[in-house]
């Protein structure tokens, strides 16, 4: 386990109730529970999507301040949201148009012009880092197949270095293809010493692909576990502590 790179200490937001955990470097922590737990709530907290109403972020040892999205990837925390259509592209933009708008403060000098050079290469490097399967990075977002708009949604925060990657919900409605190559992206982040932190509804993938598994119910951290240690049965039990203050 390397350092420690992402604390979270008694957050609160909306239904997320004092939730504490750690993200070590180079660590994949699977995020479990039932529909409603506040697994999804608890990431947009995090990446500054929806308001911390009281607790603190810490990244590197140092405390930080998260009030919008581009607070936090300026941290180098980045989030591929659930919806992808919706959240997480311009799916009537291209994929360069895509990875620019998430790139805007590396590809615009001062006077907000827009070096097409530099656009170019952060998107080649995103197409070819992430193998996406496209004849042209001129190819609109929404005549990409599930598995590779969803490559765009992590290529575009990918090419920023970032530190934290959280997922949320990666593999929905994609092929078991485009799936393997989602895992495998991750355990390359893992192998270069980001923290990796996944929202899944899938008991077989958070069991597989997470070293630890944190499982949430109403709103609370019920369970921290070591992935080979722990079984299906147990992760539901602590997925149903409604009880739990």
């Amino acid at each position: 386990k390397g350092a420690r790179l992402l604390a979270v200490n008694n957050l609160c937001s909306g239904i997320v109730k004092n939730v504490s955990f750690e993200l070590f470097a180079g660590e994949i922590v699977g995020l479990s529970g039932l529909m409603g737990a506040g697994r999804t709530e608890l990431v947009r907290a995090i990446f500054g999507a929806d308001p911390i109403e009281s607790g603190e972020i810490w990244l590197d040892g140092q405390s930080i301040a998260i009030h919008t999205p581009r607070d936090a990837i300026c941290k180098g925390i980045v989030l591929g949201p659930e919806d992808r259509k919706k959240q997480g592209l311009c799916t009537e933009l291209s994929i360069r148009e895509n990875v620019g708008l998430a790139n805007l403060d590396r590809i615009c000098n001062r006077w907000g012009i827009v070096s097409s050079r530099i656009e170019k290469e952060l998107t080649g490097k995103a197409v070819s880092n992430l193998r996406i399967k496209t004849p042209s990075v001129e190819q609109t977002a929404k005549n990409l197949s599930g598995g590779n708009q969803q490559k765009v949604v992590l290529g575009k925060w990918l090419v920023r270095d970032a530190k934290v990657v959280i997922f949320d919900e990666p593999t929905r409605g994609i092929d078991v293809a485009s799936k393997v190559e989602i895992y495998n992206i991750m355990n390359e982040l893992k192998a270069k010493g980001i923290g990796v932190l996944f929202v899944s509804s899938e008991m077989p993938e958070v069991m597989g692909m997470s070293d630890r598994i944190l499982v949430m119910c109403n709103g609370r951290i019920t369970g921290n576990l070591v992935s080979r240690e722990t079984t299906q049965d147990e992760i539901l039990r602590y997925a149903t502590q409604f009880s739990v203050q």
